[in-house]
């Protein structure tokens, strides 16, 4: 896994990652657009024969692009943790039903 540094300012970010599935990428701009400091977070193919994916997030005059990034990246993993505790709380009820 990869990410370069295309475009930077205070408030917008673009960056080129290589190794990443796009549906990972997809659910942090998901993320990303709920939250009140964000104008806008995208994902898209740079071209369909490379693998490389380029990442576009603007946030609001005042904010800081970079804090507003990893507090994205911090609640995705919440609720990736989240999931898994739900999921494997309800997979070990099945196990122990089956047993």
């Amino acid at each position: 896994m990869r990410a370069t540094v295309i475009e930077r300012s205070r408030n917008h970010l673009v960056l080129e990652v290589e190794g990443f599935d796009f549906s990972v990428l997809d659910s942090l701009q998901e993320v990303l657009n709920s939250m009140e400091e964000v104008e806008y977070a995208g994902t898209s193919v740079v071209h369909p024969l490379f693998p490389k994916l380029r990442f576009v997030l603007r946030v609001k005059e005042g904010r800081d692009v970079t804090e507003v990034l990893f507090e994205g990246i911090r609640r995705l993993k919440s609720t990736a943790s989240e999931m898994v505790g739900i999921l494997s709380q309800a997979l070990s009820k099945t196990q122990t039903a089956k047993s």
